[in-house]
């Protein structure tokens, strides 16, 4: 099996505000099935053959923690640069991390604008992929290519895809793929989140430079859609409603313009569920 495979518990995120969420919430809600083992995908539909593909399709059951509690934090073997550091696949990744880091969160210890991108780029570069669909997934194109980061789903993400590549080109003689870096990315941007899950990275994955178009969530799917367009992900109802939820960091720009940069809850720079409760409210807030 190959490690090109990336767990989290709340998995894609579609950080981009629509008209009529509320309505869209109640509805999943309504429909929410039970928890369910779930469907693997790729070169795991009849099994796992290693021990990284066991331990995947564990930590993807229902009630599994996706961190990983019986491998703690650990130091680097060596600086960068050293061989004891190159021979470990994990080495670069603390460093990048500690880059990222030092740019995902502001002063007061919230995660800003940057980390929300990471975040959508994630969910949008993984997202691209269907069941019926031959390529796309989680590849890196959305660094590869500036075609597809200028389509219209995709806007308000440039900044951080100036920054993935930055840092792509900073460890290129590492042996770093684009398409693990935003998923990397993604991850560190969920944690430096205060409340944000701590998550189980796999590295491996194989970088394209295109996605097919089409298979991203757009802002004005009726619930009966949204649902379809994410059962062909493999998700069920409960688990659209967790992937919802990651507005609780969100911002909108390009819905309605002249409130661009407005909040989609009152704590933007938390990983809360007050996006939740607020959204859900008679009377939400305005922000």
């Amino acid at each position: 099996m190959k490690s090109s495979l990336f767990l989290t518990t709340l998995a894609y995120y579609n950080a981009y505000a629509f008209p009529g969420v509320d309505k869209l919430l109640h509805e999943f809600a309504r429909r929410q099935d039970a928890p369910q083992s779930r469907q693997m995908i790729g070169d795991l539909v009849k099994g796992a053959t290693t021990e990284v593909g066991r331990r995947y399709i564990k930590y993807l059951q229902p009630y599994q923690k996706s961190n990983d509690a019986d491998n703690p934090d650990l130091l680097p073997p060596g600086p960068l640069n050293s061989m004891a550091c190159r021979r470990d696949t994990c080495c670069v990744w603390d460093y990048i991390q500690s880059d990222l880091t030092e740019i995902l969160i502001e002063n007061d210890g919230t995660c800003n604008r940057l980390a929300r991108q990471a975040v959508r780029l994630g969910f949008h570069d993984a997202g691209a992929w269907s069941q019926t669909s031959r390529t796309g997934g989680a590849d890196g194109s959305l660094l590869l290519s500036s075609n597809e980061m200028s389509q219209s789903i995709n806007n308000g993400m440039q900044d951080i895809r100036d920054v993935g590549l930055e840092i792509l080109d900073r460890y290129q003689g590492f042996g770093i793929s684009a398409g693990d870096l935003v998923q990397f990315m993604h991850n560190v941007a969920v944690v430096v989140c205060p409340l944000g899950p701590r998550i189980l990275t796999f590295i491996g994955r194989t970088d394209n430079d295109e996605s097919p178009a089409g298979l991203l969530p757009t802002n004005n799917l009726s619930a009966d859609r949204m649902i379809e367009v994410f059962a062909n992900k493999t998700f069920g109802t409960r688990d659209l409603v967790a992937v919802v939820g990651a507005h609780t960091t969100a911002g909108q720009f390009f819905v309605d313009t002249n409130r661009a940069g407005a909040p989609l809850d009152t704590t933007p720079g938390v990983w809360d569920i007050n996006y939740y409760r607020e959204v859900l409210t008679d009377s939400p807030p305005r922000f």
